[in-house]
Formats: structure tokens, C-alpha cells, sequence
């Protein structure tokens, strides 16, 4: 059952994706309003779950859109917004939006994408299955059991051919047979599956079948690193019940680790540019700034402010100013090398520049002023003010009060008239 996410933060497009998924639902994601029109026309999607704010359009607008075209007139349009506006929901609602949820509500999100796909008579979504077994008309038995149920099957009979497999792919769960043609047999091969060394493939369930039914036997197999145990011959009732209950455990801890990752992320990026937020650059500065110290390179700093900030916001409303923002930042991503740190704090952006002379951030900082002022606006002429100094004469200890410095430095730029750049040495 396909899904198609409208968002244009990634970051949230992934917490998104994830939480969607989670309730059997396969996602595409797209950024704009225009961009999800265009893929509507071009393929069929049960479900559209779009952002409130989007660059060129609002979900109402995109809603209204979609409902005037017979094409998409019956497709549901799921709203996640931050804004309880009572209003503002009850115009989504006429729009033709048909559910609404708060940015925040992720479970409840996933709940209902279950609930999607059991109206729509759909199972969960499928597993793929690494299958090491030597023993043909078992490995054939088992397969067709599996694929019947949705599975994806990759089967080998020897340990040497599942193990490459294991690490060229991504699986949800592997199943092994204890005797295996070859130099391993299934001990061997749950032992060197689990010294991989990929974080991503760790906690991939092992589901070991073997004709002894002998507790020993399975205490070791389960200290190597097996997950669970089945004796053979096999149940097909109590394979499928095992196999179903390692993938959903799989899945969900999939889930979790992803969010936790995201929610990471989220804590030191910006949400709006997806730049660095001010708590990471106070956090790894001071360690930027004894690494100079200690190996004598030069680093600066740059702080950009945005002429008249509150008059454009007054005249352009918050999603224009949004829109000016992510689009300076986009500006800073193309005019910094990968080794700088590039911050947004409200109105200001802050640059810190690795092996970068005072004589050099000076000359990055007139680029960028100059790029920001022949940029094409839409509404109005934007200009920035730029200060700048040099750190690696400060100490660790220093640097709150460097911030300050060159946040002064940009404030008297914006004093003597804007769009210039001062440089305190």
C-alpha cells in the first residue's frame, strides 16, 4: 500500500516515514506541494500525509487542489501541523483535509496507518529473509510457506554463500540450519554472523532450526548469538507464528533506534534549515578551540545578521521570513567547505571556519554578502551584515564571550548602514 509524505524538513520527513511505515504503509516523500501534484498524476497513492506549511503552497490549498481533480478526489489527506488554531482546522477540514494530528502525535500517526491498512483488508508489511538450508525439500517447503505469507526469500545452502549474502544485503530476520554443506555448519555460521562488525546488522534475529531437541544444545546455540529455536521437522503454524513475532520485534526496534537517532539529530539541528542549532556550536566549540590552540591553526568566526528583519517580517508574515531563512542557509551550505560549522540562531547565522585566517573568513564573508544581495527575492531586496574575528588567540574559556565580540561586530555593521561586513582584529 503506497503513502506519500509532503514535508520539507527531511529530518521530520524520516520521523514521518518511520512512524507510517511502522503501521504497514510504504512512504515516497516529496518537499513541495507542486512536486506531490506532479507524482499524483504520474502514479496511484492510498494515502497522503502532508505538512500544514509547505515552500509554494498550505495543506488547505494542496487539499483544494487534489479535490478538484477526479483523478485524486477520493484519495484521504492526513494534516500534521504544530497550529491548534480551531479556525484554522476547521478551514482544513472544509478544504478537504479528512484527519489531523499535532506534529508531536507519532504513535498516534502510526496507530492510524494500521488501522488504514486493516480497513483496507492489507496485512502488515513483509519481511526479507536471509534462508541458509542444505536439506532441498525442507529449504523448498519452507520457502513456499513463507512467500505465501508475503515474505521475501533469499535462500543458500552453505554458510559461506549466507554470510556474504548477510553482508552484502539487508534482512529482516535469517533463518539457519544446524548441518550445512561446506566449511561451516550452523554453529559457525550464527558465530561469524555475530562478529560482523556493522551496528546495523546487529540486532537482526537468528532463527536456528535443528533436528536435535536437546537443551544444551540450544543454551549454546542461544550464547552464540542465536535468537530463537525451532526443532525440526518443522510446524508450519509454529514456524510462521516465530518468524512473525522476530520480524515484528526486529521492526519495531528498528523503530526505536531510528527515532532515537532523529530525535538526536533534532537536538542540535535547526528544525526550519536544517542547520546547526546554537546549543552544538557551545557544545563542540570549546573542543574546536583547544584542538587550534594545541596545533597552532588559525580559525574565525563569522556572525550574519538580516538587514531590517523585523520590518520584512512585519510586511512578509512568518512563512515569508521562513522562506528567506532556509534560503540563506541553503546559500551558506554552497559557500562553506564541509569542514565548517554552520549555525542559525533566530535572525543571525554563525560560521566557524577551520584552518581559516581573519584575511580569508573576511573574503568568505564579503562572498556571502554579496551572493545574499544579487539573490533573486521574491517580494523584497535582502541584505545581510556580516561581522567577523579570528578565535585561535582565545582561549576555551573565552569563547561565550568571542560569540559576543563578533555578534557586536555585526550589530555595528548594521549600525553604519548595512549589507557591509567590519572586522574586529
Amino acid at each position: 500500500m503506497p503513502g506519500l509524505i509532503v514535508e520539507p524538513s527531511r529530518t521530520y520527513q524520516k520521523l514521518l516515514s518511520s512512524a507510517i511505515e511502522s503501521g504497514g504503509i510504504e512512504t515516497k516523500h516529496v518537499s513541495t506541494g507542486s512536486e506531490a501534484l506532479t507524482l499524483l498524476q504520474q502514479q496511484p497513492f492510498d494515502l497522503v500525509v502532508v505538512a500544514m506549511h509547505l515552500q509554494d503552497m498550505d495543506a488547505l490549498k494542496f487539499s483544494s487542489h487534489l479535490r478538484t481533480d477526479s483523478r485524486t478526489r477520493q484519495i484521504p489527506v492526513v494534516m500534521v501541523t504544530s497550529n491548534e488554531n480551531k479556525q484554522l482546522l476547521d478551514e482544513a477540514f472544509s478544504a478537504g483535509v479528512t484527519e489531523i494530528f499535532a506534529k508531536h502525535e507519532l504513535d498516534k500517526i502510526t496507530s492510524y496507518a494500521a488501522q488504514f491498512c486493516r480497513k483496507k483488508g492489507y496485512k502488515s508489511m513483509p519481511g526479507h529473509i536471509l534462508y541458509i538450508e542444505d536439506n532441498s525439500p525442507i529449504a523448498n517447503t519452507a520457502s513456499i510457506t513463507l512467500k505465501d505469507c508475503g515474505y521475501t526469500i533469499d535462500h543458500y545452502a552453505t554458510g559461506d554463500e549466507g554470510i556474504q549474502a548477510f553482508k552484502n544485503n539487508s534482512y529482516d530476520l535469517v533463518l539457519i540450519g544446524i548441518l550445512l554443506k561446506g566449511k561451516l555448519n550452523g554453529y559457525g555460521t550464527v558465530k561469524a554472523i555475530r562478529q560482523i562488525n556493522d551496528e546495523r546488522k546487529q540486532h537482526i534475529p537468528l532463527l536456528v532450526f535443528s533436528v536435535v531437541d536437546d537443551t544444551a544444545h540450544k543454551i549454546e546455540l542461544l550464547r552464540q548469538g542465536a535468537s530463537d529455536y525451532v526443532t525440526k521437522p518443522l510446524i508450519q503454524e509454529e514456524l510462521l507464528a516465530r518468524v512473525s513475532n522476530l520480524i515484528a520485534c526486529k521492526k519495531l526496534l528498528d523503530k526505536v533506534i531510528t527515532q532515537q537517532s532523529l530525535i538526536q539529530e533534532m537536538i542540535v539541528k535547526d528544525s526550519l534549515t536544517g542547520l546547526y542549532n546554537q546549543n552544538f556550536l557551545m557544545e563542540i566549540a570549546p573542543s574546536k578551540l583547544c584542538e587550534a590552540s594545541r596545533h597552532n591553526i588559525s580559525c574565525s568566526l563569522i556572525s550574519l545578521k538580516v538587514d531590517q528583519f523585523r520590518a520584512i517580517r512585519e510586511n512578509s508574515g512568518s512563512l515569508g521570513t521562513d522562506q528567506i531563512l532556509k534560503t540563506i542557509a541553503l546559500l551558506l551550505i554552497n559557500s562553506v567547505r564541509q569542514e565548517d560549522i554552520a549555525i542559525r540562531h533566530e535572525e543571525e547565522f554563525v560560521l566557524l571556519l577551520w584552518h581559516c585566517s581573519i584575511s580569508n573568513a573576511l573574503i568568505t564573508a564579503e562572498r556571502i554578502r554579496r551572493s545574499i544581495e544579487t539573490s533573486h527575492w521574491v517580494d523584497s531586496n535582502i541584505t545581510v551584515s556580516a561581522g567577523v574575528t579570528a578565535i585561535n588567540q582565545y582561549t576555551t574559556e573565552h569563547f561565550s564571550q568571542l560569540l559576543n565580540i563578533v555578534r557586536d561586530t555585526a550589530h555595528q555593521a548594521q549600525s553604519n548602514g548595512g549589507n557591509q561586513v567590519v572586522v574586529r582584529y
